[in-house]
């Protein structure tokens, strides 16, 4: 076993798109990371994730210049927020040799570790779909959104990229707001015509869909008014997630507002249109700060680091 003068901690973000390892010490510093390919819990596919994990890991620690097992792991994981699948990745991991001891949480629980420590404050995540948290003084946790592409998920890559193509269609049948998105979709996607789109369109997946939605915030970035009108749209979207949840805060004083997922990393013009809303929309005041996406990798090592405290 690894001596406590030397013990490194792992902080893992599974997600279904990316895997992200940070190795640290008991202090929460990083001493290296590294990315792969996505690891979130699916049914019976505990072994799978693990032996992703355990391949970013090593390429964390070869740079660090330390060997596996760590001591210990704290990992967020999409598709881990009930107990039976925290129990069944922790052993895989364990058992894959990723580290001695190893505790999983849900991806939220990292991501507000990394935003706001053990304090208060609103998280409002954008990436395929859209999900606000509210974590107050007391501990306690409360949502609003996150219901999935069929019932909501405003303001997230598939809402964008839907209204994308639907304002796009209009545009093409001279009944909406003309604009340069459909020849940007159709380059996006190495389509030439509107036909071409159409059939496109009949199979794709909610992902496929949801992966137009850069391509709206780029067309933004450059001046396209209707990709602009739709990013403000998106974002007022978001912003009514803040203020269902602030609703917690009654009585509380000012609260912190950060961000996550892809669509609101520094620089998206998402961001800066939601940082906008809020200021007009939610009560003077009790906004104390709006910042870039977080590192929830960096929060698991938090995490870590507390829950694996020496005694």
């Amino acid at each position: 076993m690894t001596s406590p003068s030397n013990a490194v901690l792992l902080g893992i973000d599974c997600g279904g798109s990316h895997t992200a390892v940070v190795v640290g010490n008991r202090a929460g510093h990083v001493l290296a990371r590294a990315e792969g390919p996505g690891s979130a819990m699916r049914p019976g596919g505990a072994e799978r994730s693990a032996a992703v994990i355990l391949e970013v890991a090593r390429r964390a620690a070869t740079q660090a210049g330390v060997s596996l097992p760590a001591v210990a792991a704290l990992v967020g994981a999409a598709g881990a927020g009930r107990a039976p699948e925290q129990e069944a990745l922790a052993a895989a991991i364990k058992a894959s040799g990723t580290a001695e001891q190893v505790a999983v949480r849900g991806d939220v629980d990292i991501a507000l570790a990394a935003a706001f420590g053990n304090g208060p404050g609103v998280l409002v995540n954008a990436g395929t779909g859209s999900i606000g948290y509210a974590r107050v003084a007391d501990g306690r946790l409360f949502r609003a959104g996150g219901h999935g592409w069929q019932l909501g998920d405003e303001g997230g890559g598939y809402w964008l990229g839907r209204r994308a193509l639907s304002a796009a269609a209009r545009a093409h049948d001279g009944l909406g707001e003309s604009s340069t998105l459909l020849e940007r979709l159709l380059v996006a996607l190495g389509l030439q015509t509107f036909d071409d789109l159409i059939r496109w369109t009949s199979n794709a997946t909610p992902a496929q869909v949801a992966a137009l939605a850069p391509h709206v915030l780029n067309a933004a970035r450059e001046g396209e008014m209707l990709a602009q009108h739709l990013v403000e749209e998106a974002a007022g979207e978001l912003a009514h997630l803040v203020r269902a949840l602030s609703r917690h805060f009654s009585g509380t004083g000012e609260f912190k507002i950060t961000t996550a997922g892809g669509l609101l990393r520094p620089g998206s013009p998402l961001l800066a249109a939601l940082r906008t809303r809020l200021a007009a929309d939610v009560p003077l005041g009790r906004v104390t700060e709006v910042s870039g996406s977080v590192d929830a990798p960096v929060g698991a090592l938090l995490l870590a680091a507390e829950l694996f405290r020496p005694s």
